[in-house]
């Protein structure tokens, strides 16, 4: 069952309306969702391109040169999954493209040379799962392949070209998030690159041109965060296996004019991320695992930025990258875990000037580990390691440095 309602308005007795667009959505979901592709193919000579997603409640719009109000309520309830099956039988000679995402409430609001005023709460109480399989270890993928799963409970994205964004972004995450992507073959000549990414909430600000920011983020995730990549080839190239995972992460930019945030992120679930990956023969192999409960990013390539964080982490973050080769060139493992982490930043060219008032408090264990191991021999082995509890970096740079 699937109820929405979305009211629009322009009244002159609603102030933020009488010189702009009023928007109020609300969506509640119930049932479950769940999209899948099931895929056979026994020989292809040129590409082979899939692309599909479940979204449980979903907005999107926007405004170009009229201030917008948006209120939006986005609830989910129910199961919401995507899942990829794919069989290779022999050949595929040109190159594998698979997309697959689940997001359980999605909003996207743009503004351009306007004011955006945003008032967003998302909450997800089911799951969030996203899955990609290539089940046929025989198989000759020639052409290569890139392979993204990504699954999102909460997501909201805003902002536009010479605009204004004000407002709140609230969210709020209680059932499991996860992504997992499985690839096998036996002969991968071309440049392989599979990666899944698990976030329970995510909110991305961007504004550009002349734009200001004056926005306040909540994110509270207290359900499981996992994402898993595991690749697997008798001869392999050039191969790189990558899962990213965080319970909350906000990435808020801006160009032209003062950026001003608050942020309040707190993560009591735990959180796991992995990847993995094996080749007897190999020419470049990568293993890289990357694992954050709290995330903020925060920067303005233009003078004024000004912050406010808070951040919570009680759950566990384990991060593990595993590599396994037999005879190659060159081999890649890195494992990052961190439980709080915040950047900000302003235009060093500009005069730029950060104030920063951060808070930042883990209670979580947090662990990273990388292992590789070569039977035979190999050219070069490099690994890394880095686990921190909070982490904290302000600073003024040169535009795009």
């Amino acid at each position: 069952m699937i109820a929405v309602t979305v009211l629009c308005a322009a009244s002159a007795s609603d102030a933020r309306a009488q010189d702009g667009s009023l928007i109020l959505n609300e969506q509640a979901l119930f049932g479950d969702i769940f999209s899948g592709q099931q895929l056979n193919v026994v020989d292809a000579r040129q590409q082979v391109t899939v692309s599909h997603a479940a979204m449980g409640n979903r907005i999107s719009g926007g405004s170009d040169g009229q201030d917008i109000a948006v209120e939006n309520r986005q609830s989910s309830h129910g199961d919401v999954t995507a899942r990829l099956d794919a069989t290779f039988e022999r050949e595929i000679a040109g190159r594998i493209t698979t997309v697959t995402q689940a997001r359980s409430n999605e909003g996207a609001i743009a503004a351009n040379g306007a004011e955006l005023a945003l008032d967003s709460r998302q909450s997800a109480y089911g799951s969030t799962v996203a899955q990609t399989v290539y089940d046929n270890a025989e198989a000759h993928l020639t052409g290569g392949t890139q392979s993204s799963t990504a699954a999102y409970a909460n997501n909201m994205s805003a902002g536009g070209q010479n605009a204004v964004l004000t407002g709140q972004v609230s969210q709020s995450s209680s059932g499991d998030t996860r992504a997992e992507s499985f690839v096998a073959a036996r002969y991968v000549p071309g440049t392989t690159t599979l990666s899944s990414d698990a976030t329970a909430n995510s909110v991305q600000l961007a504004t550009t041109g002349s734009s200001a920011q004056r926005i306040g983020v909540t994110q509270s995730s207290e359900g499981w965060t996992a994402s898993e990549s595991v690749a697997s080839a008798a001869n392999a190239w050039a191969s790189t296996t990558m899962a990213s995972a965080a319970a909350n992460r906000l990435n808020a930019s801006n160009a032209g004019g003062s950026q001003v945030v608050s942020v309040d992120q707190t993560s009591t679930g735990g959180l796991s991320s992995r990847a993995s990956t094996f080749a007897y023969d190999y020419g470049d192999l990568r293993a890289i695992a990357d694992g954050t409960a709290n995330q903020a990013t925060i920067g303005n390539q233009d003078i004024w930025v000004e912050i406010d964080n808070s951040q919570f982490n009680s759950g566990g973050v384990v991060v593990e990258a595993e590599l396994t080769g037999h005879i190659g060139y060159d081999a890649y493992v890195g494992a990052n875990a961190t439980g709080n982490s915040i950047t900000g930043y302003a235009c060093s060219d500009c005069g730029g000037i950060v104030n920063a008032r951060s808070t930042q408090t883990n209670n979580g264990n947090v662990s990273a580990t990388a292992t590789a191991t070569i039977g035979n021999q190999g050219r070069a082995v490099i690994t890394g390691t880095t686990a921190t509890g909070n982490s904290a970096s302000f600073y003024v740079t040169k535009p795009g440095g």
